[in-house]
């Protein structure tokens, strides 16, 4: 996929590219880029549904961002294009193309900035569905993928438990669906569901998915579980919070992780006494102070190894 890059110099070595991808009007990504002192492996950071990628940066100079820039990695976080800059979701934006035009180029943004150098994708939550059905579809760009980590990823939820009742069933798969029926859009921010309000065919789609349905594209049927059959995964972590009962439970990002078929995987779970100071969910595994002593030194690590970079 083409695309036009236009670069805003920000402060602090940071800077903001949007992407206008072709083909489709208005349709503008926006990557913030954190880079480090020195040039470094790239990293993609992907966030899932109902948030925006400032999941990766809480505060200023805090979070997975700029930290792993920190470390000396060229850091991309873009927001997907299911909404704007300007919080207002596109009302009839597809998982397909999220899947089929946003992340590809994105990748392309990535080869183009860092040629010939392979790159990492670090996804939390449903972004690391997205990232892998892109992989599946486009599985060319496999080979410029270093490794990927997945945070509280999963496709389907198996949990029956209070949480799933509660946050799922009740207010993601009914309460949300009938106030974006009145409004347009599902108001995941006011229901406590999110940092940003989401499409309904967006959420649509992925209800089919994460409901227990097969793993095919609603839109032109695309078989994701048969195309894993000729891909070769790469090297993949695996974390998941121990308070994190429904979003991205333990079991269901091990079952995600399964689903990808054999590969090199490493699953943690970030549980109190077993090398973290506290148990994680699913959002703080990214937002909460602590998690800069706890796991980011493991991610560093395992980033480290795949991309051949030396860490501080």
């Amino acid at each position: 996929m083409d695309f036009v890059e236009k670069r805003i110099c920000l402060v602090n070595e940071e800077r903001i590219v949007s992407i206008s991808l072709s083909g489709a009007d208005d349709a503008i990504l926006r990557v913030r880029r954190f880079t480090p002192a020195a040039n470094g492996p790239a990293v993609l950071l992907l966030h899932g549904l109902g948030e925006r990628g400032g999941v990766f940066y809480p505060a200023a100079n805090a979070g997975l961002a700029p930290w792993l820039a920190e470390a000396g990695y060229d850091v991309y976080v873009p927001d997907l294009r299911d909404r704007t800059a300007d919080s207002a979701p596109v009302a009839d934006i597809s998982q397909y193309q999220l899947i089929c035009e946003d992340l590809p180029a994105l990748f392309e943004l990535i080869a183009a900035e860092h040629p010939d150098e392979r790159f990492a994708v670090i996804a939390h939550g449903w972004g690391g569905v997205l990232a892998a059905s892109a992989l599946i579809r486009q599985p060319a760009w496999l080979e410029r993928i270093a490794g990927l980590i997945h945070i509280g990823a999963r496709r389907v939820c198996q949990q029956r438990n209070w949480q799933r009742w509660l946050l799922l069933e009740l207010m993601w798969n009914r309460l949300a669906p009938l106030l974006g029926r009145r409004q347009g859009v599902l108001p995941l921010s006011r229901l406590g569901l999110g940092s940003a309000d989401l499409s309904r065919k967006l959420h649509a789609d992925s209800q089919l998915w994460q409901n227990g349905g097969n793993w095919r594209d609603p839109q032109d049927g695309f078989d994701y579980a048969a195309a894993l059959a000729a891909i070769r995964w790469p090297s993949s972590l695996y974390l998941a919070g121990h308070r994190d009962r429904c979003m991205g439970h333990f079991a269901d990002v091990k079952a995600f992780a399964r689903e990808l078929g054999s590969h090199d995987a490493q699953l943690v779970l970030l549980r109190k006494g077993s090398g973290s100071a506290r148990d994680y969910g699913h959002l703080d595994v990214l937002t909460h102070p602590q998690a800069v002593n706890d796991h980011f030194p493991l991610m560093l690590a395992w980033l480290a190894r795949q991309t051949d970079a030396d860490t501080p």
